[in-house]
């Protein structure tokens, strides 16, 4: 019995395939290769990170404290200033928000200047609005335009970004209510000023014209009175020398540009950019950058002493 069931173990074995038990053979004989090293540059490498926008970054709520003591400092700001405005709750957005904004409508009364889409704001930033409108905007547009303003374009107030919507700036004013962008005066006569379209224009100053030298143009000396050889060779020298400096004429001056002011309209609005830097801490328009060629951009902060304009 036995040997009956060792001839046939060996009978299957002997039917296996020659390919089959080759590849087997193979297999065993190379096994699969190792996975590669990781780089080792990029090992430890940090990964990306996108920056968080104002609003995404978590900061604590505004406390009780810090909303009571805004409040009362609006109060007291504004008890001077007639305005038309909402009181709204405090704002906090990440990085973003104000204690106590307020939504302004309109600003004084005689003449009463609409604020156009209405401007949430600080309440430091509505007392230096309304100082600029009465103590600058209202009697310019008087003297220049014989009318008064009636209107400011809101282009923009509050709102969460940071300076130019970059990712990497530091946080704008806006996003802190405390600055506002003008970009059109209204007029009681009904007419309307852009800063895009009034604000003087750049031209180009040319340099003037050179003048040739005279003196080189007749030369200073001749050959033919020269009593000797080498006297003669040092005169004709000379008005070479002489020819040449009224050929090549001195390097011009630099070309330069200026703002030409030429009605009462550039004048205005040039005017009350100007002197908003006594009641603003900062103060931008056309000549700052492009990205304010449009509007007048007005905040409470500081930059370089006290009333940064350009």
């Amino acid at each position: 019995m036995r040997l009956r069931a060792l001839a046939l173990l060996m009978l299957c074995t002997s039917l296996v395939p020659w390919g089959v038990q080759a590849q087997s053979d193979v297999a065993q004989s190379n096994p699969a290769p190792p996975l590669p090293d990781r780089n080792p540059v990029r090992i430890g490498a940090p990964v990306p990170v996108k920056p968080l926008l104002p609003s995404e970054v978590l900061t604590e709520p505004w406390t009780e404290a810090e909303v009571t003591a805004a409040k009362a400092m609006c109060s007291e700001l504004l008890a001077s200033v007639t305005a038309d405005y909402q009181p709204l709750p405090p704002i906090k957005e990440g990085l973003c928000g104000a204690p106590a904004p307020i939504l302004l409508h309109s600003i004084g009364k005689d003449p009463k200047v609409v604020i156009d889409p209405p401007a949430t704001l600080s309440c430091p930033m509505v007392k230096e609005l309304s100082d600029w409108l009465n103590d600058t905007v209202e009697p310019e547009a008087k003297a220049r335009l014989d009318s008064a303003v009636v209107g400011l374009h809101n282009a923009t107030s509050y709102a969460c970004r940071n300076r130019y919507g970059a990712a990497n700036t530091p946080l704008s004013e806006h996003a802190l209510a405390n600055a506002l962008d003008v970009s059109e005066f209204v007029f009681a006569s009904g007419e309307r000023i852009t800063v895009l379209d009034a604000w003087p224009k750049l031209v180009v100053v040319a340099p003037p014209a050179p003048t040739p030298n005279p003196k080189g143009e007749q030369g200073s000396a001749s050959t033919a009175s020269a009593p000797d050889g080498k006297a003669a060779d040092r005169n004709a020298i000379e008005v070479i020398k002489a020819k040449s400096s009224a050929i090549v004429p001195p390097s011009p001056p630099p070309v330069t540009t200026e703002s030409v002011i030429t009605d009462a309209k550039s004048l205005f609005v040039k005017h009350v950019h100007d002197a908003a830097c006594k009641d603003f801490g900062t103060v931008l328009g056309p000549e700052a950058n492009e990205a304010h060629k449009n509007h007048f951009h007005f905040d409470m902060k500081a930059r370089r002493g006290a009333g940064f304009c350009q």
